[in-house]
């Protein structure tokens, strides 16, 4: 019983610790300054803004990154070993069928009524659609809400129930809305400002990322580079803060390992690097149309067949994904086994051809379903096919080291497509190294991501994200 009450009464002592025994027309002032995320409205963060119940906010944060580490954890989880299981069931219906019917007839039902379904919970909470990354940034800007904590199980649940059967989907969309919903749901329990509550929510954003990929340095340049566009002292301790205990948490469940698997390179000469700035300005330009692919399927998905429930739609693309998973498994899923085959070259030309081909297509039309699912894996299994045919093209011509380069383009096309479509350059490089382990791709990674950036913004292409977000539907400021 003495246990209870202390835990009852812990959101309430650290409310009161939090409170700063200022006058009226201090804490006026301090409200004026600050808009409904939390930014200054001045270019300056003064101190007495910065230093505001800083220690009790950086505790909760750290509280919250804490439980983004575990629900992090555990999606990551689930979805490598749901993955797995479809993965072996689908061989064993290929070779022994179901229930005496084709296994294809059984692996085309699981991932319809499973995607269906997935897409079926967005009723119940329409912010946990797509990625949600887009909702964050409207949360910051002040143009929405943050989300109710049923989107954190909707988007758990609904992620798992897309992309378990192969939708080309992300894990990240899903466990960076999942940590902001985190961060803004301990804001409520601990009784922060309405101010600092929405910093949560923006900022312990990033530990969703850095859980998703063990890029911690990443996750915390996306807030700052693209959710918040904005750099105050506040905020970067916040964000760090999250960061770090959702990693520790999060590698306490995987350990430190990298996700892609590669050697060193060697320093690029000044022909490489301008080949390099080159092929990033080709990026540049296919991240613009990739772009206006995503939202050509969204428009399709809306205005094909309209009295049709978007349930059953979604049901369609989910059957079609299965099926063609039935066939060729390389072909479906989040992209991040592929790209790590690309990165050791053990595709052919061909193979790499008809992958980016069929990726191209499959990446906008499962996004346009609506269901629980990010879009940063899928592009970086576009740009490292993109990558590994440029090298290989390249390698017809000049004669340099086959393997060295096309591992080494790969990676570069990861970050240069991430930065044309995201706009986020720093974190695109930050991404890769951290995926990667390896520094010495640097100079390459940032001549080729600012050509990518520079080429996208001199066509007008609108950020990823700006796009979605001016598509959704948001709920007026609290």
């Amino acid at each position: 019983m003495g246990l209870r009450l202390r835990l009852r009464l812990l959101p309430s002592l650290l409310a009161y610790f939090m409170r700063e025994k200022t006058s009226d027309s201090s804490d006026s002032a301090i409200k004026n300054s600050t808009n409904a995320s939390g930014a200054t409205d001045s270019q300056d963060e003064s101190l007495a803004l910065a230093s505001r119940g800083l220690f009790a906010l950086l505790l909760v944060a750290a509280l919250a990154g804490v439980a983004v580490g575990l629900v992090g954890g555990s999606f990551h989880w689930m979805l490598i070993h749901g993955t797995k299981g479809f993965a072996n069931l689908v061989v064993d219906w290929r070779l022994n069928g179901v229930l005496g019917l084709p296994g294809w007839l059984g692996v085309i039902f699981i991932a319809a009524v499973s995607v269906g379904l997935a897409r079926w919970l967005i009723r119940f909470a329409p912010t946990a659609s797509g990625s949600g990354v887009q909702h964050v940034e409207a949360v910051m800007r002040g143009d929405a809400t943050p989300a109710p904590f049923k989107v954190l199980p909707i988007k758990f649940l609904g992620g798992l129930l897309s992309m378990i059967p192969g939708m080309a989907l992300g894990r990240e969309g899903p466990t960076i809305q999942m940590a902001a919903v985190i961060g803004t749901q301990c804001g409520r329990l601990f009784g922060l400002s309405r101010d600092d509550k929405f910093l949560l929510y923006t900022a312990v954003a990033g530990s969703g990322l850095s859980v998703a990929f063990n890029a911690p340095l990443a996750g915390a340049a996306f807030v700052i580079e693209e959710v918040a566009r904005r750099v105050t002292l506040r905020r970067a301790l916040v964000t760090l803060i999250a960061v770090a205990t959702a990693i520790s948490v999060y590698r306490a469940y995987f350990g430190n390992l990298v996700e892609f698997k590669v050697g060193d390179f060697l320093p690029s000469d000044m022909t490489t690097m301008l080949l390099y700035a080159f092929f990033g300005c080709w990026m540049g330009a296919l991240g613009v149309m990739y772009n206006r692919t995503v939202l050509l399927g969204l428009n399709l998905f809306n205005n094909i067949a309209p009295r049709i429930a978007p349930e059953i739609k979604a049901a369609f693309i989910g059957g079609a994904v299965g099926a063609l998973g039935y066939y060729e498994p390389i072909w479906v899923g989040g992209g991040e086994m592929q790209a790590q085959a690309i990165l050791l070259g053990q595709f052919s030309i061909a193979t790499l051809i008809v992958l980016g081909l069929i990726r191209w297509s499959l990446g906008p039309i499962c996004y346009s379903a609506g269901t629980p699912g990010g879009i940063f894996a899928p592009l970086l299994l576009m740009g490292a096919t993109v990558g590994a045919l440029f090298a290989t093209g390249i390698n017809f011509i000049v004669p340099i080291d086959y393997a060295t380069n096309t591992t080494a383009f790969a990676l570069v096309g990861m970050a240069a497509l991430f930065t044309s479509v995201v706009r986020a350059p720093l974190t695109g490089v930050l991404l890769i190294v951290e995926m990667s382990g390896n520094v010495s791709l640097i100079p390459p990674l940032l001549i080729a991501s600012v050509a990518s950036a520079l080429v996208a913004t001199l066509m007008r292409g609108e950020p990823i994200y700006d796009s979605l977000r001016a598509r959704m539907n948001t709920s007026p400021k609290a």
